[in-house]
């Protein structure tokens, strides 16, 4: 039985290698920070040759086999990403030197979109937050009111001896 190798090319400047992405992402991605010595914090990514990210570092990429994100045979460049202390996406950088400048500048227009749309996903967090803090202050006033009613039915209410009603007289044999 032939298995199926899904080979790609990864390229950087003075340098090219073939790598299989018939592997989870995450399993690619440590092959190539090993191969070209970075450190295991950096966060990498790929880009064709239009500089069009692969975002294979999000989260919900990491597991997905890479042969499903990659095509087979296409050459890749190595890509740096830079982040804040708060996790803003900062910069990217290419590994590749010799780039032109309208790879470059594709480059960081994602890498903007990409910020743009964690601040965005961060500002739908904190508004379903204050709404969930005010829903729970509503919902524990209506109950602290409701409490507060039924107190005040059962201080007021007749108790049952005088209840009657009519003649006293009359109500006894």
């Amino acid at each position: 039985m032939e298995e199926l190798i899904n080979v790609m090319s990864v390229y950087l400047d003075n340098d090219q290698f073939l790598a299989n992405s018939n592997c989870p992402v995450v399993v690619l991605m440590h092959y190539i920070k090993t191969r070209l010595r970075l450190a295991e914090s950096d966060l990498i990514d790929l880009c064709d040759e239009q500089g069009v990210l692969k975002f294979l570092f999000l989260p919900q990429n990491s597991q997905e086999s890479a042969c499903f994100l990659l095509k087979a045979r296409e050459s890749f460049i190595v890509c740096i990403i830079k982040r804040t202390s708060d996790g803003a996406y900062n910069s990217v950088t290419s590994l590749l030197f010799s780039v032109h400048s309208a790879l470059t500048e594709t480059l960081q227009n994602q890498i903007d979109n990409l910020e743009k749309t964690r601040l965005m996903q961060l500002h739908v967090i904190e508004a379903l937050m204050v709404t969930s803090e005010k829903t729970k202050a509503q919902s524990l006033l209506k109950i602290v009111s409701t409490k507060k009613r039924k107190k005040v039915t059962h201080v007021n209410a007749p108790d049952d001896g005088q209840r009657h009603t009519g003649n006293r007289k009359t109500d006894h044999f």
